[in-house]
């Protein structure tokens, strides 16, 4: 029974059934007692009435006519027996055979007994006479027969097996029915998902009308499907684009071996220009497989390691550092306020680095290029400002794609195009905001705003709880993490 349709089918017509099998149970057995004590009532109503006949008479060798039609409320005379016991013998009787002598005839009773074969409910009444010889005990015993009320119920209880029979039936089969069109969409759906491959993500399945759970799967299964092409389209470009960013340096390494294997040993120029060449390119494969894996991680999520610390200090260790490797290039940092953040310090430094390199690398020699933390409201905002060419309207949409250069041919050796989707990477990490404002020949601004930290530690919460680890309060040291780039092996950006 694997089909979902049936096993609702069988599940509805089970909780039927026993729906059914106990109201007709239960009607079937308050009409049964019903009648048992109509006839218990009439019993004794015939006795009380056959007794006071007695009471009546004078001569006991008078015979009372027993079963006279005006004491028996409308019952027919072969549905009454009535005999009188007295002084434990047979006085008078209605019809034979006897009812039962009863057992006691100083007591009522009552119950049942089976009288021509059909129950019967029977009541004796107890009573006393004066006799020539002083009292005689005597009871009247009155039995009413159940024969024709048996027949009714037999014909009941048929009735009730078979309607609900009958409607069991009806019940299954509407549900069967209802139950397979409300899962056609489930059906299609699968239907769908099994003739669906990674390559062929454009059919959708039809959303059923409503607002029902149904029409909710149907929604969500195709929203699904939506973030699957969308996540394998962004895979494939990803893909051939770090396929096309490592042929080149991979060909020139495969060129260079070759020469260095046919002229090396005897030409020094030769040998010392492909040894350079080699190692260039090997260092380019290298920040490149990094910035991969880094962004692979990033896909997972990104494991975070907050603290305390002032934004200002790490621009103001930042641009120093820079200053130090980069000499001629002007470098301010603009930094007048304290602000205070809870984020991971590497992190951010590595994103201000990231910042800084393109900055360095797209401002000419003796422009300014300007580093500054400052409070905006109830956020921290980190700035890198230049002084170069600036970028067009459709390369700062694009900037934070991967892979994207705003012109191959010019950077060609500048980079690979992964430095801002690293930064992105790290400010969705952090649930900032890192945004381009840039005109051509007006420079370039990039801006990320994180959370403001409070006096009482507060600002937590805006960072992923699941990303947090054990804050010491201390921190960090100049020790990188495993996995995260150190300041020689910043990865390029645009």
């Amino acid at each position: 029974m694997r089909s979902l349709s049936v096993r609702l089918t069988v599940f509805i017509a089970v909780a039927m059934g026993a729906v059914l099998l106990l109201l007709g149970g239960t009607v079937f057995t308050l009409l049964e007692n019903e009648v048992s004590q109509q006839a218990l009532s009439t019993a004794q109503t015939t006795a009380k009435q056959t007794l006071a006949a007695i009471a009546s008479r004078h001569d006991l060798n008078d015979p009372i006519t027993v079963n006279n039609t005006s004491y028996l409320f409308g019952a027919r005379p072969d549905e009454v027996i009535v005999n009188t016991w007295l002084n434990g013998q047979i006085w008078q009787y209605s019809q034979t055979p006897y009812l039962p002598k009863p057992q006691d005839l100083t007591a009522s009773a009552s119950g049942r007994i089976t009288y021509r074969g059909a129950q019967a409910v029977y009541y004796t009444l107890p009573f006393q006479v004066n006799g020539p010889n002083g009292t005689v005990p005597g009871a009247v015993e009155v039995a009413v027969t159940l024969r024709a009320s048996e027949a009714a119920l037999l014909l009941l209880r048929g009735l009730l097996i078979w309607a609900g029979l009958a409607g069991l039936l009806l019940v299954s089969l509407v549900g069967y029915f209802f139950a397979r069109r409300a899962l056609q969409p489930v059906g299609r759906l699968t239907a769908l998902a099994m003739q669906m491959s990674e390559r062929d993500l454009a059919e959708r399945l039809e959303e059923p009308r409503g607002r029902d759970e149904l029409s909710a799967l149907a929604q969500a299964f195709n929203s699904m499907l939506d973030r699957l092409h969308i996540a394998f389209q962004r895979q494939s470009r990803f893909v051939s684009d770090a396929s096309h960013e490592m042929r080149t340096p991979l060909a020139v390494i495969s060129g260079y071996a070759e020469l260095l294997e046919r002229w090396g040993g005897t030409q020094e120029e030769v040998r010392r220009e492909a040894v350079s060449a080699i190692g260039r390119e090997a260092g380019r494969l290298q920040r490149l497989v990094h910035d991969l894996l880094f962004l692979a991680r990033g896909a997972q999520g990104l494991q975070l390691m907050p603290s305390y610390f002032d934004l200002s200090e790490v621009v103001a260790e930042t641009a120093q550092e820079a200053e130090a490797l980069h000499s001629g290039r002007v470098i301010v940092d603009a930094t007048r306020d304290v602000v205070p953040v809870h984020a991971d310090f590497d992190l951010v430094k590595q994103l201000l680095w990231i910042l800084l390199d393109n900055a360095i690398k797209f401002t000419p020699e003796g422009k300014e290029i300007r580093l500054q933390s400052l409070r905006e409201g109830k956020r921290a905002v980190l700035s890198v400002e230049d002084e170069g060419a600036g970028m067009s309207e459709e390369a700062r949409a694009h900037a934070l794609e991967r892979f994207y250069r705003a012109d191959p041919a010019r950077l060609s050796g500048a980079g690979v195009g992964l430095g801002l989707a690293i930064a992105k990477e790290i400010a969705d990490a952090h649930r900032a905001e890192l945004t381009i404002a840039s005109e051509l020949g007006r420079g370039t601004t990039v801006r990320l705003k994180l959370p403001l930290a409070r006096a009482d530690g507060a600002g937590l919460d805006e960072i992923s709880a699941g990303d947090a680890a054990e804050d010491k309060g201390a921190r960090p040291g100049r020790q990188e993490p495993p996995g995260r780039a150190t300041d020689a092996d910043q990865t390029e950006g645009l």
